[in-house]
């Protein structure tokens, strides 16, 4: 209901808005407008509205701004917790965090990310709230050949990659996904009835996971490509159709309304 009486407020306030200024040609070509004739009354959907299609944009841009000034990220944390800040079709809501490090505390060696992220299960005698973390938020699936009707498998084996495999050392690859190390150090951890080594662990932060008890993945990025990630959820479509959002006025009258907020609406209820 908040929403809505926002999206009110932009509507009824249209005249006091200037929306002439948002009549850019480029902005036309890149809607397809390339009749001149069909320009009508246009409402739009201003970038203070947080959430629309101009905040989002915005955002986005001034997140590559401080990428130049900062150079990439360092690490990327995905967290779930009980504050709302985005919705999926599946899942909790969930915070996506880029971290930007200054020079000296940028990590430049596997055993520098070593320090600050692990995928490996604690001991259960030396460190059981870490070890009890662990079992509660940061183990995936299980999948594969333990569930094979899991969600995250897809044509066969699972779309996240799980189970890992064994290695001894982080493996640095610009152009693929970072492999963390994976020592075979025998412990378990029980989820869902099912008894799962090392390889079903996602990468986190003991210090992180033990401060905020909630899933909170941690990840090394150095890449801009992460900045993409978390700005294309309001471009990227949906699952199961494919639609056309299209004026239902008379296509005869000389005016037609290139309503943004219509638009908004019905691309969050579709």
């Amino acid at each position: 209901m908040v929403k809505s009486e926002r999206l009110k407020f932009f509507r009824y306030k249209q005249p006091q808005l200037r929306i002439d200024k948002y009549k850019y040609l480029h902005e036309s070509l890149i809607n397809g407008n390339v009749d001149a004739a069909k320009f009508g009354r246009r409402i739009v959907l201003l970038n203070t509205f947080t959430g629309g299609p101009r905040y989002m944009m915005n955002n986005c841009k001034d997140a590559f701004a401080i990428c130049r000034y900062a150079g990439y990220p360092s690490y990327f944390i995905t967290m779930t917790y009980v504050c709302t800040i985005e919705f999926q079709k599946r899942g909790l809501p969930h915070a996506h965090i880029l971290l930007f490090m200054s020079i000296e505390f940028k990590p430049q060696t596997p055993d520098d990310i070593n320090k600050h992220i692990t995928v490996k299960i604690s001991d259960e005698n030396e460190r059981p709230n870490l070890h009890g973390a662990v079992q509660n938020y940061m183990v995936h699936g299980p999948c594969g050949p333990y569930n094979k009707n899991s969600p995250c498998m897809k044509n066969g084996p699972c779309s996240k990659f799980y189970p890992k495999e064994f290695r001894q050392r982080t493996l640095i690859n610009e152009v693929e996904f970072f492999k963390y190390r994976h020592t075979d150090n025998s412990r378990t951890v029980n989820k869902r009835e099912c008894v799962l080594y090392n390889k079903f662990i996602v990468a986190y932060n003991p210090e992180l996971l033990l401060k905020f008890g909630c899933h909170i993945n941690l990840e090394y990025i150095c890449q801009t490509s992460s900045i993409k990630y978390l700005f294309k959820y309001v471009h990227k479509g949906n699952d199961r159709i494919t639609t056309t959002l299209y004026n239902t006025g008379d296509p005869s009258e000389a005016t037609q309304v290139v309503d943004k907020i219509r638009n908004y609406y019905d691309c969050r209820y579709i």
